[in-house]
Order: structure tokens, then sequence, then C-alpha cells
């Protein structure tokens, strides 16, 4: 073979392989531009929540305290006069009426106090009257007139202390009332001074309790209040005192509901909660399970935005029951996340799935 023909076979050659070898790297980016475009043509996993959707309700926010229930005024019957209880008309738990008669006290010598009395009011009286017309007719001074009309008075006064002395002999009730105690029985002698009876005027009550210092600007006199009584019974009131001054220790101030014409039976001196409505307000009811804080520290929950966007509500809770909190801040068509808020961050977009109706899983507090 020629030179000239040997120098054309190897570049036949090298122009083979340099053809192939560009091949081959066509096919390896080929390749690698059909794979990066399949990544990015992959769409993102998005994370699923379960949502509820809640609709706001018109409540009514109210001021709790625990408190007690008294009566309005407990009266310690004394006697006003000595003696041995001759005759007890009463005994513990009996209602009575204003003025009625619950014993009598021997009367003794005290009869004939009274007689003496009447005698020497009816002898200063003559002698008043006599010394008046001596001293018209110029017989007598002034001054001895003076001196029988004083006469005539002191006797007034002596027969008005012995009538008095006899009337106390009679223990009548000073109100209507409920006898919640004797301390005397019959034939007893009894001090002037001494207890003879406790009563109890329980024809209205009151609940005295303590409203902390937050909350006492939001109640007014004569609201309307209902006292929750431990024995399951629930009386209407209304608030008739708030303290001007605050407890130094608790910083509360005392707070007193009227209850006007209580059942019969009503026990008093039990625990009682009272509740004072304050206002009428929109408001969900939610699980406490679902609250969340933001990085702030505030409180809220997590709710489904615009295009599936996870969105963070700053809530308030106005009122809590045993199933639930009620909170507001929500719009009033809200879609809470129930399950998953703790993997989600607001502003990320998540797929959303309704919880099944019946589930409680959905707000399991409710």
């Amino acid at each position: 073979m020629g030179r000239s023909a040997l120098i054309a076979a190897l570049a036949v050659v090298a122009l083979v392989l340099w053809m192939a070898s560009g091949q081959i790297g066509s096919d390896e980016n080929l390749e690698s531009t059909e794979a990066t475009t399949t990544a990015e043509e992959a769409p993102a996993v998005k994370m699923k929540v379960q949502t509820r959707q809640q609709i706001a309700e018109s409540i009514t926010r109210e001021i709790v305290t625990q408190g007690q229930l008294e009566p309005v005024r407990v009266l310690s019957l004394r006697a006003e006069t000595a003696g041995n209880i001759q005759q007890l008309m009463v005994s513990k738990g009996q209602r009575v009426g204003r003025g009625q008669l619950l014993a009598n006290i021997a009367v003794n010598n005290r009869s004939a106090q009274l007689t003496v009395a009447q005698a020497n009011l009816a002898q200063a009286n003559n002698e008043y009257n006599a010394a008046r017309k001596l001293q018209k007719q110029g017989l007598q001074s002034t001054l001895s007139l003076e001196a029988a009309s004083a006469k005539r008075e002191a006797a007034r006064a002596q027969l008005q202390a012995a009538e008095i002395e006899l009337a106390n002999t009679s223990i009548t009730a000073p109100i209507d009332a409920l006898i919640e105690d004797v301390m005397a029985k019959e034939g007893d002698y009894i001090d002037k001074g001494a207890p003879f009876a406790m009563l109890v005027d329980n024809s209205q009550l009151l609940v005295t309790g303590q409203v902390p210092q937050q909350h006492i600007g939001d109640i007014k006199i004569g609201q309307n209040a209902i006292a929750k009584l431990v024995t399951g019974e629930s009386l209407e009131g209304e608030v008739k005192f708030i303290s001007s001054m605050a407890d130094d220790t608790t910083r509360s101030f005392k707070v007193e509901v009227l209850i006007d014409s209580p059942p019969a039976g009503t026990l008093t001196g039990i625990s009682a909660q009272i509740s004072i409505p304050v206002e009428t307000l929109q408001a969900h009811r939610v699980s406490p399970a679902i609250l969340a804080l933001d990085d702030a520290g505030a409180l809220g929950i997590k709710a489904i935005g615009d295009e599936n966007t996870v969105v963070f509500h700053s809530i308030e809770i106005v009122k809590t029951e045993n199933n639930g909190a009620w909170v507001t801040g929500l719009p009033n068509d809200v879609t809470v996340i129930t399950m998953g808020q703790g993997y989600v961050n607001p502003g990320e977009v998540v797929e959303p799935v309704a919880a099944p109706a019946d589930s409680t899983e959905s707000n399991p507090a409710l």
C-alpha cells in the first residue's frame, strides 16, 4: 500500500471514532435532560390534614365565681327581763310570724308594781290639779306648782316602766322567721339580756362571692345573676352590692346577689356558683386539643385558608365547659384543622380531608 493510501485510511478511522464519540455524548446528554425534566415535572407531596367546618354561634359571656348562700338576717333574740320560763310555745325548726308569742316569763310581783304605779300617778294628778287651782287664786306659789308637775311626770315614767316590765314577760317574734335554735327550756331561769332563741329570716337570701379585679368592671348593680347550688338547684337573683375596696390578699371584690322569695326549704350556708351574664357575642366551640401557639407564644388555632393554605388565627377563650371551650377570633365560617395541625406551618399548602360526620376524632372534647 502506498503512503497516501495509508494516510487516507487513518483519516477515515479517526472520523468514525469522532462521530461515535459524539453520538455517545448526545445519548448521555439526552438521558440526563430527560431525567431532569421528569424530576421537575413530578408534583410535590402535600401533607394531609383532617378538617372540620364550623359556623360561629351566639353565646353569653359570663363572670363565674364561687360563693356562699346566706340568709339576709340572723337575729339573736334575748330576754328583756329576768325570771323563770313559765310557758314555752315554740321549738326548733318552727316558722313564726312577726308578733307571735314564743314564751311567757313568770309575772311574779310585776302586776303589783303596775298597780302601785297607777295609784301614784292618780295621786300625783290630783296634787297637780289642786296646786294649779291654788296658784290661780294666788294662794300658792309658782314653785309649788312646778314641784307638783314634776311629781306627776315622775309618776307617769314609773307607770310606763312598770308597763314595759310586765310586757317583757311575754317574748314575741320581732320578724317573720324560722326558729333555728331555742336556748331555754320551760322552767329555766333566764337573766335579762340572756339569749333565748336564734331566728333566721330566709324570706330573702344573699349569695356572696369574690370577683377578680380584672373582671369587676364588667359587673353593675341590678344585673341579673344565677346561683347554682351544690344541691343542684338554680336560683335567679340580681346584683345588689359591689364592694368599693379590694381584698388586700386576693385583690378581688366582694359581690352580693340578692335572691328574692327563694323556694321554701332552701338551705343556707351552702356553697354556690355565681354566674353573672355580661355580654352576648359570636363564638366557636372547640376542643382544647386543637389549640396551638405561634412563634410569639400567642394562643390560636390553625385553619385552612385560600388555596388550601394553612393560616393561624389568634383566639381568646371566653367561656369553658366540660365538653370544650368557646373562643373568639375566628371567622364566622371557618375550616379548622383538627388532626395533623402539629405537623404543618402557616403558609404551607396542604391536602385537607373532611372528618366523617359521626367522627369524634375531629373534635375529641365535644
